[in-house]
């Protein structure tokens, strides 16, 4: 063990920073005794004499003859015995390594550490912000664990057998599913209103159109039609003198089959240009008659004087038909009470 003299932590053998205050061991923890070393005497460098120097004439050597080359000879090759080659084992690859859920990993250099420890025990890096080994999710257990492959003997992708195991787990979904399915054959209206629950909470009401549209008059050729052709150039216009209902001029149709009504919406006025709607007859207050299977449903909104489109909440669940009737009007001409460029109308499933 070695012993911190800063905190006095007792770390293991070759922690090099101190677990608890992470400081440098090789500092402060126990010092250890080193040999004596014996010192190396150099002998001292010989004092050489300096004689002075004496020039004496040197004989010139005769020139020599030049010698031939002689041709090289060839050596024979030695004659061995056979011998067998060895061939290099290929290295086995370590096994890999089990870091214990809890551990700490440096983000300075990688190492696992212990749970309790503040610093790393090999670069002494502070593990305040370490990445902690989390135990893996149940899901993931079921589905199957990661395997740690060796080099070289991972699955090619399109293996036969990868095909197999994933085929597999494919069957065995769709086989609980089934098995759910039969056993919540007898709650199946229950299911089913919750499954369109769920759907009405995410998905938007879808526009439905009205079939048998009629209207209390129309001035010339502005009939009740032009108010549901999908179109807010075109417009209805209801005639200042004429039937009514007792709530005024009214459109009325009815839908192809019962539905669930969500939102309505209308485009006021003759056009959903400002001049045009500005200087045009429009709605003020409107009163919308909803016919169900039973009791109508009866209910008034007031129209902002403004050209933009404009939604209201409706919700009935079994609507059939619907009557739009406008209760008061805004800048009404001495022909035309009132107009209507458009009618939308959404429900859900």
């Amino acid at each position: 063990m070695i012993l911190c003299n800063d905190c006095g932590e007792q770390n293991e053998d070759g922690v090099v920073f101190c677990a608890r205050c992470g400081v440098f061991l090789e500092w402060e923890g126990e010092k250890v005794e080193k040999p004596a070393v014996t010192p190396v005497v150099v002998p001292p460098r010989a004092v050489l004499q300096e004689t002075p120097a004496t020039h004496q004439p040197v004989p010139v050597p005769a020139p020599e003859e030049p010698q031939q080359p002689q041709p090289p000879q060839r050596q024979q090759p030695e004659s061995r015995q056979p011998q067998t080659v060895k061939r290099k084992l290929p290295r086995r690859s370590k096994s890999p390594v089990i870091i214990p859920t809890g551990s700490r990993i440096c983000g300075g250099c990688g190492m696992p550490n212990e749970a309790s420890r503040r610093f790393c025990a090999k670069c002494g890096y502070s593990l305040v912000d370490a990445k902690v080994i989390r135990k893996t999710a149940w899901w993931r257990r079921l589905l199957g664990r990661e395997r740690i492959y060796a080099a070289g003997t991972r699955f090619r992708p399109g293996n036969a057998r990868r095909k197999f195991r994933g085929a597999t787990r494919v069957g065995v979904v769709l086989a609980l599913l089934a098995g759910a399915g039969v056993l919540a054959f007898p709650q199946r209206p229950l299911v089913m209103r919750a499954v369109h629950a769920v759907q009405n909470a995410v998905q938007k009401p879808q526009p439905v159109h009205l079939t048998q549209v009629k209207a209390s008059g129309a001035v010339g050729k502005q009939v009740a039609a032009l108010a549901v052709d999908g179109a807010n150039n075109t417009f209805w216009a209801a005639p200042r003198v004429g039937r009514g209902g007792r709530n005024g001029p009214y459109v009325t149709g009815t839908f192809q089959q019962p539905v669930k009504l969500a939102e309505w919406g209308i485009w006021p006025g003759v056009s959903d240009q400002t001049p045009a709607f500005v200087a045009g007859p429009r709605p003020a207050e409107i009163e919308v008659t909803v016919f169900t299977s039973g009791k109508p449903v009866i209910k008034r909104f007031q129209i902002a004087d403004s050209s933009k489109f404009q939604k209201f909440r409706l919700k009935v669940d079994d609507a059939r038909g619907i009557q739009v009737a406008v209760v008061r009007s805004t800048n009404p001409s001495k022909s035309t009470l009132t107009a209507i460029a458009e009618l939308e109308f959404f429900a859900r499933r």
